[in-house]
């Protein structure tokens, strides 16, 4: 079977963007980024004041900061499952695409003209420099790309709300 390799690029990609927007959506909705962000300022705030305390060599509030620190093992349970809720329908959703992506298109392979360092190609030789990707290859990199675009237009909208 013949491709037109600037359809398959153009679907992958298109797919990625797609997978990215979905999956952002999902996070959205899933995990709740405030939420995420007030624990973690929580645990520093309890782990500041440990330290706070432990300068200043002062007893009762070290046996304070000690006792807010029994929390913090349920906060960072909290924290873990409010960021990964969101994978339990993300993952299986990459991994279809991924699939269909290299079942539609077995052939198709992308050399850029510049080479990327890749971390988990070949452990021995880190980082791997690869300027040649298959289906699944073009996909993910498309999909971090497209991540981090995206990220930014949300970045640069919420900014803009925030200003008005």
């Amino acid at each position: 079977m013949v491709y037109d390799s600037t359809l398959t690029f153009f679907a992958i990609t298109l797919t990625a963007l797609v997978y990215s927007a979905i999956s952002g959506l999902i996070t959205n909705k899933l995990g709740n980024r405030a939420r995420v962000t007030q624990v973690q300022a929580e645990m520093n705030r309890i782990n500041n004041m440990l330290s706070e305390a432990v300068k200043q060599n002062d007893e009762k509030k070290k046996k304070d900061a000690e006792a807010e620190q029994g929390r913090i093992p349920e906060l960072m349970k909290e924290s873990m499952m409010l960021q990964f809720k969101p994978l339990i329908v993300t993952l299986p959703i990459f991994f279809a695409l991924s699939w269909g992506l290299k079942a539609a298109f077995p052939e198709f392979t992308i050399k850029l003209s510049f080479a990327l360092p890749i971390f988990i190609q070949n452990l021995e030789k880190f980082p791997n420099w690869r300027d040649t990707f298959g289906v699944i290859g073009w996909f993910i990199l498309a999909l971090l790309f497209s991540g981090l675009l995206m990220q930014f237009i949300v970045g640069k909208i919420t900014e803009m709300k925030k200003k008005k």
